[in-house]
């Protein structure tokens, strides 16, 4: 039987992922929205107030997560309305055409939360839904995690920090404690591990 980690999603972990939803009208949406593996049949959601995704789901109960890596997807959706062209329909919703995999979903829960962080307080929606059904459309796939990249970035800047002056070393250390607070937030042991290394090696 499929579940998550059929498409390489591990418990715990925040996956970079386009959701796409539909409104009364049957218009598609797509959004660029962290998705958290809550177990091998269950994700999280934290979406803001006044969102179209939001709406769509609390109309609809069920939206689709797309795993896929097009940078421009990425871009596009993020700075506005993807066009009709970029979806196809599966069933009762529309996926992203030149996704990897995607997976239908459906709410089991909805809660709001108060957040307070370095931007300031805000109210929060945390959905939870259940998996419904993969569709996996290339092999080899491999759903999105920033711990991975922050820790690439962060071995750059350690390769550099002993040939610059002593105020660009001030800046890559900041920016190496940055990618750490990344990676405990949204990375798994592994990354964690690999980080303390790069922690320890600065020490």
């Amino acid at each position: 039987m499929q579940d998550l980690s059929t498409i390489g999603m591990e418990k715990g972990l925040l996956y970079e992922t386009i959701i796409t939803t539909k409104n009364s009208e049957e218009i598609p949406n797509a959004a660029p929205i962290g998705v958290t593996c809550k177990n091998k049949s269950e994700i999280v959601l934290y979406l803001f107030e006044g969102t179209h995704t939001l709406q769509n789901i609390k109309s609809n109960g069920h939206f689709i997560v797309n795993i896929l890596k097009d940078p421009m997807v990425f871009v596009e959706s993020t700075l506005g309305d993807l066009s009709s062209d970029y979806f196809e329909s599966y069933k009762n919703d529309f996926y992203i055409k030149n996704t990897d995999a995607f997976f239908s979903a459906i709410v089991t829960n909805t809660k709001e939360v108060e957040r307070n962080d370095k931007i300031g307080k805000s109210n929060m929606i945390v959905i939870t839904a259940a998996l419904n059904e993969i569709i996996i459309k290339n092999e080899g796939l491999e759903p999105l995690n920033r711990a991975i990249f922050a820790i690439i970035e962060s071995l750059v800047y350690l390769s550099r920090i002993n040939i610059v002056d002593d105020k660009t070393a001030d800046k890559y250390l900041e920016h190496i404690k940055e990618m750490s607070r990344l990676v405990n937030r949204v990375g798994g042991k592994e990354h964690k591990k690999a980080m303390d290394k790069i922690l320890e090696q600065l020490n």
